[in-house]
């Protein structure tokens, strides 16, 4: 497997970037794998374009945007955060369903299928 190294990684970043890991979970090279997954579904669907907006590490205050937790965060900052995460989210590319797209109920049932069609053969040996 290809191994990644990057030079000049920001410390604040590799710092924000373990802690997200560790909340979810995982490991750094996991979560790394995980973002660019991703970032590169969102950048095939989108066209070629992620519809991501790069933002500098500092907020319109002026102070970086990783010193405030959300905990810290009073009411009006809590909902114009989630305000603008709207905004984002409602800008996205719409996605059209075909009408003949399978009900997701049918998609599991066809995937437990498969699966079962995969195993029952194998439990056969074990008798």
């Amino acid at each position: 497997m290809p191994a990644l190294q990057v030079k000049d990684f920001p410390s604040d970043l590799y710092e924000e970037l373990r802690e997200c890991a560790a909340r979810q979970d995982r490991s750094i090279s996991q979560q790394t794998v995980h973002v660019l997954r991703e970032y590169l579904r969102a950048y095939r669907q989108g066209g070629g374009s992620a519809g991501w907006v790069v933002r500098p590490a500092v907020e319109q205050s002026g102070a970086p945007a990783h010193q405030k937790s959300r905990a810290e965060e009073t009411p009006e900052e809590r909902a114009e955060r989630r305000r603008k995460v709207f905004e984002r989210i409602h800008a996205m590319p719409k996605i059209e369903i075909p009408d003949d797209f399978p009900e997701p109920a049918e998609i599991v049932r066809q995937m437990r299928e498969d699966r079962d069609d995969q195993i029952v053969p194998e439990l056969s040996y074990i008798r």
